[in-house]
């Protein structure tokens, strides 16, 4: 296979994966699973969901790093340390935006004793989400977007990530509306979605 029958396979396999992704996550496949698995699946799900997204998204983060690539350019020195430094700075933000939220919730574990516990959360605004709305998804744009040594491959990978992230967040705020209603509505108003002072993005 040549270079860039390699990058048709990452894009394929991400954009693939963004929709599985977003699917497991609506209100309609959950309730699907309920139907077929019965109730119970309401306190694995969201874990469930969690694991699902993380193995499968495992072989395509392989395929990045270890199938033949090209070089696209290098970061070079002395300012490939500021970019290390802001991917460090936001690997933090990461794990503070994690911490802000009820974690044991977001990672599935609170649903084991109370299924309901992901609608019934509070709407946090406080912290990095008065920054933007999906801080997590800010940050992990800085993480991609600075990485010193990009490949073709790391930038299909890279860009179909963005462009899910922007698609993917207008899914999942749905969600949201229906959660929490006006409140959440009106925090969109006042807060962008995922780029700091862009009210587009």
């Amino acid at each position: 296979m040549n270079n860039f029958t390699y990058v048709i396979i990452v894009i394929i396999s991400m954009c693939t994966w963004s929709v599985l992704h977003s699917w497991l996550a609506a209100f309609s496949t959950k309730d699907l699973a309920q139907r077929i698995f019965g109730e119970k699946i309401r306190r694995f799900y969201r874990l469930i969901y969690i694991l699902i997204a993380g193995v499968t998204l495992l072989p395509i983060l392989g395929m990045v790093l270890f199938l033949p690539s090209r070089v696209l350019w290098v970061i070079p020195v002395p300012w490939r340390y500021l970019t290390i430094t802001l991917q460090g700075l936001a690997l933090v933000g990461l794990v503070v935006t994690v911490l802000q939220v009820d974690t044991l919730a977001f990672i599935g574990l609170r649903q084991l004793n109370n299924p309901d516990a992901e609608s019934e959360a509070e709407l946090v605004t406080r912290g990095f989400y008065r920054m933007v709305r999906h801080p997590l998804y800010f940050f992990s744009l800085v993480i991609f977007w600075l990485f010193p040594i990009m490949t073709n491959l790391g930038l299909a990978f890279v860009i179909v990530s963005s462009l899910y992230f922007v698609l993917g967040s207008i899914v999942e705020e749905r969600k949201l509306v229906e959660i929490y209603g006006d409140s959440y509505r009106a925090y969109q108003r006042d807060v962008p979605r995922i780029i700091p002072w862009l009210r587009l993005i």
